[in-house]
């Protein structure tokens, strides 16, 4: 292929690709949606109990956690897991780890599975190795929900979400005679821009679910819900619920109720509060953007390889400078004579 023919064919390629360009940008400064807030970090901690001291091991707890982690992370969470925490002082560990990546522009998640108790009207979330033999030991031996929630306002994130799947029949208060309730107690308290979520209404059990099913009933719904795309939070905890008051009263004849507390009045959404067809248009401009870059790069390297193989013009040769010529001073003219008259 000669020189000539390269350079024709480079140019054609650049016209070519301008084309291109210019089409879809017009279409696309047209049809691009404005632009949305920036959304909020995400952090969870994620704890499941299971194998407890002196009671029999939950079942589903493990499961129910580790699942979890792994939806939280497809959902953008940076998600801090943890099983088994034994004693008091891990419990608390972990919940300051977590609230030390919190606060503003950040929306925090916190997940218990596993025991939970109360004792006047206060809620107790318990370690793998707490020992209560009396009603005093609860103080020492566990975290209070109280101490979770105190915490989480004070780290001041933008939405803050406390999911329990706790209110199962607890093991450490059967001695106890009084001041105990099953299940957990009502929340009348909930940090600012939070949301607290019990598996199950306010002094009832939650079910671990029928042998061979791997999550509990509530968790289980959770997991489907909080992945569909344009669901709000308040959309998702009707539905999770309308799951699991039916599997319950399909399953065992008594229905389980979640039950949910809260002061926020923001949005916030899982999966991303855009509708299906919303996000599916937005992923087809993406695309297009995508494109639309990769021509305009395209572009520049065939117009740097045309600028490349054009030769530089040839200037036309110097004219030569004009000599300078030598010229006689014209000669003056002769003065008339005057002659005097007598």
């Amino acid at each position: 292929m000669s020189k000539n023919t390269s350079l024709i064919a480079a140019c054609a390629a650049a016209a070519w690709l301008a084309a291109l360009c210019l089409a879809p940008a017009t279409a696309l400064a047209q049809a691009r949606p404005a632009a949305a807030p920036a959304e909020l970090k995400r952090v969870a901690l994620v704890v499941g109990n299971a194998r407890y001291t002196g009671v029999p091991v939950l079942v589903n707890t493990l499961n129910d956690a580790d699942d979890m982690c792994k939806a939280l992370r497809e959902l953008k969470f940076e998600v801090l897991c943890v099983r088994d925490l034994k004693s008091r002082r891990d419990f608390k560990r972990a919940v300051q780890d977590f609230t030390s990546k919190l606060g503003t522009g950040v929306a925090g998640l916190f997940y218990y599975a596993g025991h939970g108790l109360q004792i006047d009207g206060e809620n107790y979330l318990v370690p793998t190795d707490a020992r209560i033999d009396k009603k005093e030991d609860v103080e020492d031996e566990t975290v209070s929900l109280r101490y979770v929630m105190a915490a989480l306002d004070e780290a001041r994130a933008d939405f803050s979400f406390i999911i329990l799947d706790a209110c199962r029949n607890s093991p450490f208060t059967r001695g106890f005679t009084r001041a105990v309730n099953r299940g957990l107690a009502a929340v009348s308290d909930t940090p600012t821009g939070s949301l607290v979520l019990y598996s199950t209404a306010a002094n009832d059990t939650a079910s671990d679910g029928p042998s061979g099913q791997r999550n509990s009933p509530f968790t289980k719904h959770l997991l489907t819900h909080m992945k569909q795309p344009g669901l709000t939070v308040e959309a998702m905890i009707k539905k999770v619920s309308a799951g699991v008051q039916n599997d319950t009263q399909v399953q065992g004849g008594k229905r389980q109720v979640p039950f949910s507390y809260g002061s926020f009045t923001g949005e916030f959404c899982f999966a991303g509060c855009a509708s299906p067809t919303e996000q599916a248009e937005t992923a087809r401009l993406r695309k297009e953007r995508e494109a639309l870059e990769k021509a305009q790069a395209e572009l520049a390297l065939r117009e740097a390889e045309l600028k490349r193989a054009t030769p530089a013009p040839v200037p036309p040769p110097a004219e030569p400078a004009p000599q300078a010529t030598r010229t006689t001073a014209p000669k003056p003219a002769p003065r008339p004579v005057v002659v005097p008259s007598f």
